[in-house]
């Protein structure tokens, strides 16, 4: 099976670099600024999983045929049309599994590669890439990918990169509920990354403060009530568990946008929060607190213009 990678930073660089480390055929579609820099100096992954150098299968897209079997998104989301713009080579051939956020890139995925094509697919991972290219995985929790068919069906390819995963280090589900598994993704990356930007800092360090645990859950709750306002619900198990561990004292965990704020670089404000609150305004549901978050992003974009 031939897999492509659209991007090599933090999620594709990782997984995919995971996977080449495990034997299988892995190539990825690169800028040619990026394509020489790796060439020169390898793939390097710091992780709890291991530390691993590698020296990749890279392509640019005027070198593309449609030879792959399966192709993973892992851009940024504003970056997704020139994404598109590169894989046109492609189209029509392998299906394409998106690790994206939140959901409205669905609609041009499906009008470039029809819906059939299209899996639904998510990533948990905290990572960033330094300046020398270098991916570092912070902390010991899961890290993984998750990915389904999005209307139940069966699909064989889908099955068989199922199983090229699971020779890999990182953990892998193959869901039977990826569109509610979509938003349980939407609903922890809005909260996690809306706290961190919102305080610029960890999830521990605003834990560790009098108000700060309440904080945490009123905002991963006024998200949830949001999934819930479109159908999605995740349970009150599943949900006291996902905020008891955003409060867990000491927690390094910085979502990727905060990261990205530190480095002085574009977000994905629009996709995880701008979208969402869009989502509450349809259905009358208050977001006070995703409101500011949004707003905290806002005028941080005003500073990089």
């Amino acid at each position: 099976m031939k897999i492509l990678v659209v991007g090599i930073g933090g999620i594709g660089g990782f997984f995919g670099g995971f996977l080449h480390e495990s034997g299988a055929d892995v190539t990825f579609l690169v800028r040619p600024k990026r394509k020489e820099i790796v060439s020169a100096k390898g793939l390097k992954i710091i992780s709890s999983l291991e530390n691993i150098h590698i020296q990749p299968n890279l392509i640019l897209a005027e070198d593309l045929k449609p030879i792959y079997d399966v192709v993973l998104i892992s851009c940024k989301t504003f970056d997704l049309k020139q994404a598109l713009k590169d894989l046109k080579a492609i189209k029509g051939k392998g299906i394409i599994i998106p690790f994206l956020n939140g959901i409205e890139h669905f609609k041009m995925l499906d009008e470039t590669f029809g819906a059939e094509n299209v899996m639904g697919g998510l990533a948990i991972i905290s990572s960033t890439v330094h300046q020398d290219g270098t991916i570092e995985h912070f902390g010991n929790l899961r890290q993984n990918i998750t990915f389904g068919t999005r209307d139940n069906s069966k699909n064989n390819i889908l099955i068989s990169f199922y199983d090229i995963c699971k020779k890999s280090k990182f953990d892998v589900v193959l869901s039977e509920q990826i569109n509610l598994d979509l938003w349980k993704k939407w609903v922890f990356i809005s909260a996690v990354a809306g706290a961190t930007t919102l305080f610029s800092c960890s999830l521990g360090d605003i834990a560790k403060h009098k108000f700060g645990p309440k904080i945490l859950a009123d905002l991963y709750n006024e998200c949830r009530s949001i999934a819930k306002s479109c159908g999605y619900e995740i349970e009150d198990e599943e949900a006291n568990n996902i905020i008891k561990s955003m409060a867990t004292p000491g927690s390094p965990i910085k979502a990727s946008m905060q990261r990205d704020v530190e480095k002085k670089s574009l977000t994905e404000h629009e996709e995880i929060f701008g979208n969402l609150i869009s989502k509450a305004q349809l259905s009358n549901i208050e977001c006070p607190i995703l409101m500011s978050c949004y707003i905290r992003m806002k005028v941080y974009e005003d500073t990089l213009n």
